[in-house]
């Protein structure tokens, strides 16, 4: 219970004007926390260096009700210029026990993180002494430097720069929307790796790698789903499109249709409403973006059929980049 004390310690025999006071000698340990980054740090983690966890945060106390009985976690907010108290123990010997080396991560009120790894704990000690019925001296034995955060132990942020003439959504490592041009960041919880920023244009999916040191970097999205022009040269008007991953059993998309502005391979039963039907006469083309085909790579089989059940295929077609495709009696199959 919070208004009750229970002193474990080692007792002694005091001599106090001709009488004998037993009293108890007991020994408390701390390390504080210092924050010099010019900002409130509002959230403290504490880890075993080694370990993956963070856990709950620290700089955290208890609050509690008029009749003593638990109400809740209260946050105590660190001050630029302020420290408390995150390491605490106690025990019986002036030689504390020792405790493994730390990693410690706080948060500003600017949501900016600070790290120090592998932080050994060097503790204060403080001795003290309590008589029965008399409040005995405490004395600090040894004093610690605390452990002080400051500005260059600021993670290093990420700016991740759209450039890819769409918009995009971030999957990962954080879950975000860019417009083209626009720009975001934020700060990987690791350093001196490599990360991969993976994002989505539509239905096609990219992966940009950048590496994190100790300082601030920036990747600029520019891969984009290629525009495909299919020329028909096949001497009949054709209306389907279908495309495959090469060696898959199946064909994705359809029939051609203009969908918001943009050409569309429409699944048999999978037209929607709006959609404007469309057809490739002899010697003429359509351009088809691939951000709307639901296939994973940049190597396909190509396949147009015509009105008259004349099927022509490419295989193995690599697109990286536009390019234009032209279908003939060659091409037959």
């Amino acid at each position: 219970m919070k208004n009750k004390k229970f002193w474990l310690g080692i007792l002694v025999m005091i001599p106090v004007f001709g009488m004998t006071v037993i009293g108890c000698v007991s020994y408390t340990y701390t390390q504080a926390v210092r924050n010099e980054t010019g900002n409130t740090v509002t959230e403290v983690y504490i880890k075993d260096t080694g370990t993956v966890d963070w856990g709950n945060v620290r700089n955290v106390r208890a609050r509690y009700r008029e009749d003593g009985s638990f109400a809740y976690w209260d946050r105590t907010n660190m001050d630029n210029g302020t420290q408390i108290v995150l390491f605490r123990d106690s025990g019986l010997s002036e030689t504390p026990r020792e405790m493994k080396n730390q990693d410690i991560l706080i948060r500003d009120s600017n949501s900016l993180f600070y790290m120090k790894q592998n932080v050994p704990i060097t503790f204060s000690v403080t001795k003290a002494t309590d008589y029965i019925l008399i409040g005995g001296p405490s004395e600090e034995l040894t004093t610690s430097t605390p452990i002080i955060f400051t500005i260059e132990d600021r993670l290093p942020m990420l700016f991740v720069i759209n450039q890819t003439g769409y918009a995009v959504t971030l999957i990962a490592p954080v879950q975000n929307s860019i417009n083209n041009g626009g720009r975001t960041q934020f700060q990987p919880m690791e350093m001196n790796r490599s990360i991969d920023v993976t994002y989505r244009i539509a239905q096609a999916q990219y992966t940009e790698q950048i590496t994190m040191g100790n300082a601030d970097a920036t990747v600029t999205l520019t891969k984009r789903p290629p525009t495909l022009t299919i020329v028909n040269n096949v001497g009949a008007t054709i209306n389907t499109i279908f495309m495959r991953i090469p060696g898959s059993p199946s064909w994705v998309g359809g029939n051609i249709v203009i969908r918001d502005g943009t050409v569309h391979l429409a699944e048999s039963g999978k037209a929607q409403t709006g959609d404007i039907g469309t057809s490739i006469v002899n010697r003429d083309s359509t351009k088809l973006w691939l951000g709307n085909v639901n296939l994973s790579g940049n190597t396909f089989d190509i396949r147009i059929d015509d009105v008259q059940t004349g099927t022509y295929v490419k295989s193995n077609v690599q697109i990286t980049n536009d390019m234009t495709l032209t279908f003939t009696q060659t091409d037959k199959r």
